[in-house]
């Protein structure tokens, strides 16, 4: 595995900047001589047209350092469906329509050598492209260059739309005509799809120089480059998809159901004083339904409750004095759960492969973090029972590795604090130094319930939270009961205890106060705001971002070692990297995994250890295999 020694674990390509003439939009005659277009439909003409040189001087696809490269599918599964043209643009040359299904697969070798090679490749929304790619045997290689992808990292935290033809009337002014792209691809050609496929892979070549000066200006090329390196894991991680157990997840999803009606049952069983005939059960007449907040509330404000409001911050700190209140929070939370997941996810198994096969965005969160959809993965309860239905295939064992409090680590190296990095060095349990620094105990003495309150402090203060707020979210994430005077007391003996932390919040805060709109992470990772943030927001994106810097790093970094062995990535939460890989390589996998994941933090956390925890399981669980 070859590293820079600059951060980065690949080697950045060099920007090529020379002018790429778009051909007019008006010209569309389907022949060679127009300069548009060539459509190749046997494997002598692909062999020809890959060495053709241009009577202009131009290069050959051979000898040009750079290509646009789109694809047209049949559909969007990559799975079920296949490629129909690929569209491959070069400066002062036709683009060059390749009609895959009438190439015979051993005439496609030259076309395997050219994705393969180490020119670079501009694509938009690349991860699709790979992916059809890959299913035809011809996974391309990298340099990658993503317009979409290069657009987000410009843009990230506004709201932006990130398709071709937003870009191509943002940065050059064209209107691109789209009708195309829905229409029926598996049929016989038409000029119209024809030039739509040319003019969007021709587009890419006069997008690339744009983007590249505004993100050497903005300072974001490198962090451009990691996303693009980041790519094909990604790409891969979704046509690998993760394995449902669906008996078991249909036990669980009973057990949420029954659990549910218990819930419901016991909000009936409570009536509401003064008023014999309401309660909370929707079935009966005149009665109240708990997933109407305007009567939750009338029903509450009823019962004498000091309540305005039936969202889930004002409840929490109220849940134990009010038995109705956690029977209505419970009720929330499993019917969530039930809808969300229980019914919804077996929906997602794939008829093909008999896997789940989420969608992953490199850039779904304004931090730089990934999200997760069809199904929400990254959502999933965090509890045993439901990861557990997460199985490895037979023969095979996952292998999961989460960061150890690597935003608390991140947090100890940003604000230079001298005794969390003491604490980090020597080893110490920060969840249980933190408990003995605001509650006055020994650390020795330190009871269970003083970890988790220590963890609800740092995890919450290290954003900026005010007391109300620690106190609800105390209680609502590690089940701790605080008075409002006790959150106050902590707090303030947090921020004395770690002087460097409230040093930094207070950095933040002055910028704050100038009115910045923009905010980056160690890596250069920059967030930006169209109106003025909120503090919590500026104090976030230094530690999330560079949570998902080191992570995507990560990913990069694993990409390359396990092209060798039979692991597979098949999920990422986070701070959290799971494989796939044969029972007999494991224990290898599980070395290469932690060698890569400590590797991508120590880059930016030195001095402070980078700590990694590896599990080898038949589940996503951790059932110890």
């Amino acid at each position: 595995m070859s590293d820079t020694g600059d951060g980065w674990c690949y080697r950045p390509f060099k920007p090529v900047l020379q002018p790429f003439p778009l051909m007019p939009a008006s010209q569309t005659h389907p022949h060679l001589k127009d300069g548009t277009y060539q459509l190749i439909t046997s494997g002598k003409e692909l062999e020809s047209a890959l060495r053709w040189c241009s009577p202009s001087g131009g290069k050959s696809l051979e000898q040009s350092p750079i290509f646009g490269l789109d694809c047209e599918t049949t559909g969007l599964d990559p799975h079920i469906h296949t490629i129909r043209l690929i569209q491959l643009a070069v400066p002062d040359q036709p683009v060059m329509l390749i009609d895959l299904p009438q190439i015979a697969p051993c005439d496609r070798h030259p076309l395997q050598q050219l994705l393969s090679s180490p020119v670079l490749k501009i694509t938009h929304n690349g991860k699709f492209d790979w992916q059809f790619l890959a299913q035809a045997g011809l996974q391309p290689a990298p340099p990658f260059f993503d317009t979409q992808l290069a657009y987000r990292v410009l843009t990230a935290g506004l709201k932006t739309i990130l398709s071709l033809q937003t870009l191509a009337q943002k940065l050059l002014n064209i209107e691109l005509d789209k009708t195309q792209q829905v229409s029926d691809w598996s049929k016989p050609l038409t000029s119209k799809q024809l030039q739509y496929a040319a003019l969007d892979a021709a587009i890419l070549l006069k997008l690339y120089p744009i983007l590249i000066k505004k993100l050497e200006r903005s300072h974001l090329l490198k962090i451009a480059q990691l996303e693009f390196h980041c790519m094909p894991a990604v790409a891969q991680m979704e046509l690998n998809g993760m394995l449902l157990d669906l008996s078991r997840w249909k036990s669980l999803g009973a057990k949420l159901e029954s659990d549910r009606d218990a819930a419901l049952q016991q909000l009936s069983q409570l009536r509401i004083a003064g008023n014999a005939q309401m309660s909370l059960l929707p079935e009966m007449t005149d009665t109240i339904n708990p997933n109407s907040p305007q009567q939750v509330l009338a029903a509450l404000q009823v019962l004498g409750m000091p309540v305005n409001s039936t969202n889930q911050k004002e409840l929490v700190p109220l849940a134990k004095q009010y038995p109705v209140i956690r029977a209505l929070l419970d009720y929330r939370h499993l019917s969530k759960i039930t809808a969300t997941f229980a019914d919804s996810l077996p929906k997602h198994i794939h008829p093909v492969t008999a896997r789940i096969h989420p969608t992953y965005y490199q850039l779904g969160a304004r931090s730089g973090r990934f999200s997760c959809r069809n199904p929400p993965l990254q959502t999933i309860p965090r509890d045993a029972a439901a990861r557990t239905c997460f199985v490895a295939a037979p023969g095979y064992q996952i292998v999961q590795a989460d960061y150890s409090q690597i935003e608390l680590r991140i947090v100890a190296r940003l604000s230079g604090d001298a005794q969390m990095q003491r604490a980090y060095r020597k080893g110490e349990d920060l969840h249980r130094l933190t408990a003995a620094l605001v509650t006055g105990n020994a650390i020795d003495a330190v009871s269970e319930e003083d970890r988790r309150l220590a963890k609800a402090i740092n995890f919450g203060l290290i954003y900026g939270m005010g007391a109300a707020k620690l106190q609800s979210y105390a209680e609502m994430k590690y089940g701790v009961t605080l008075s409002l005077e006790e959150a106050k007391a902590f707090r303030k003996r947090f921020f004395e205890a770690y002087t460097g932390v409230a040093e930094w919040h207070e950095t933040i805060k002055r910028s704050y106060i100038r009115g910045t709109k923009e905010s980056r992470t160690l890596a250069g990772r920059r967030r930006r705001w169209a109106d003025k943030p909120r503090l919590a927001e500026l104090l976030n994106h230094p530690v999330q971002g560079l949570n998902a810097d080191i992570t995507k790093l990560a990913l990069v970094k694993l990409n390359k070692v396990l092209t060798e062995t039979g692991a597979k990535l098949i999920c990422t939460v986070h701070d959290e990297i799971l494989l796939e890989c044969p029972v007999v390589e494991a224990k290898h996998i599980s070395y290469l995994l932690r060698r890569c994941m400590v590797a991508a933090a120590r880059k930016f956390l030195r001095p402070i250890p980078v700590v990694v925890d590896i599990k080898v399981s038949s589940s996503w669980g951790g059932d110890e295999a």
